[in-house]
């Protein structure tokens, strides 16, 4: 093998030329790719942003749901009696002109109370709705609905709502 051959094998082919432009990308190549990934990037920022604040929102809910439940469980454990009628319940922590815990807000049977449970403030609005009567104008069936809302909770998504529906255990042809 001589020092020519060898030399030959390292060194470009003659017929190559140097062109001006087909080496690496051009500058409006590389532009329009940090565009895409700086998109792409704020993109993902977003999501990891909108989760941590879905995730938060959904404690919050969660908590509002055990106080909301709570106070649906008081209610049920109160005798159903005509003392009753169009009136609204506050739990007995709360203080009232009532002994018996009752609170009568008029026709509408709401009552609105803010309460702090978990170093959380919920404001809680609780309505009594009669839906059937007795023929002695007794009510024999009663709508429950317990609205809590977290305060101060920053981006919540909504209250949280419990219905329930509560009779009379008294016999008798009801309209």
């Amino acid at each position: 093998m001589t020092s020519h051959s060898s030399a030959a094998r390292f060194s470009k082919p003659r017929n190559s030329k140097h062109r001006l432009g087909e080496q690496g990308f051009t500058l409006i190549e590389t532009t329009i790719s940090l565009v895409i990934m700086m998109i792409v990037g704020l993109g993902a920022a977003s999501l990891f942003f909108f989760a941590i604040n879905y995730n938060t929102s959904a404690g919050d809910r969660q908590l509002a749901m055990g106080v909301a439940q709570k106070r649906m469980e008081w209610l049920r454990d109160i005798p159903f009696n005509a003392q009753t009628r169009n009136a609204a319940y506050q739990a007995p922590s709360i203080p009232t002109a009532n002994t018996v815990g009752l609170a009568a807000t008029g026709a509408n049977g709401v009552t609105e109370s803010s309460i702090e449970s978990g170093s959380r403030k919920y404001n809680v609005v609780t309505t009594i709705t009669d839906l059937t009567f007795d023929p002695d104008g007794n009510p024999t069936l009663k709508r429950i609905t317990i609205t809590v809302t977290p305060l101060g909770a920053g981006n919540t998504l909504g209250s949280v709502v419990l219905t329930s529906i509560r009779a009379t255990t008294r016999m008798g042809t009801y309209s």
